[in-house]
């Protein structure tokens, strides 16, 4: 049996201090990374909203930051299944571009279904993005 060394020991500890700060490393990355939410529910009706007509259907667009970073929302839009004519739909409200920032209350955008029902049959493969 070899006699351990001084030389030795560093060499087994810097190999584990160097092993520990690479995971450390990538998992302060995976948790500091940006995440982001979007949900899409329909046929919503509203109360005490004047802005809003009571009688019609609405859909709610919601983006939450559930990450540690900000992040910048440039535009909203409705993406469309494949076999429709068209693509997206866009919501001018969210044309303008917001930044998120971590714990900030979630953008709601309310979408008014009016219009809309050459889609209804389609409403659970719709996406909000």
């Amino acid at each position: 049996m070899e006699n351990i060394t001084l030389n030795d020991i560093a060499t087994l500890f810097g190999l584990a201090a160097g092993a520990a700060g690479l995971v450390l490393g990538i998992l302060n990355y995976l948790r500091e990374r940006a995440k982001v939410v979007v949900n899409l529910q329909w046929d919503m009706k509203t109360m005490n909203l004047p802005q809003y007509d009571p009688k019609k259907d609405w859909g709610v667009i919601r983006i939450t930051n559930t990450g540690r970073r900000p992040i910048y929302v440039s535009h909203v839009a409705i993406k469309l299944p494949g076999h429709c004519e068209d693509s997206h739909l866009l919501v001018m409200e969210g044309l303008q571009g917001q930044k998120l920032e971590e714990g900030a209350p979630p953008l709601v955008f309310p979408v008014s279904q009016e219009g809309l029902n050459e889609y209804a049959k389609h409403w659970k493969k719709l996406r909000a993005q």
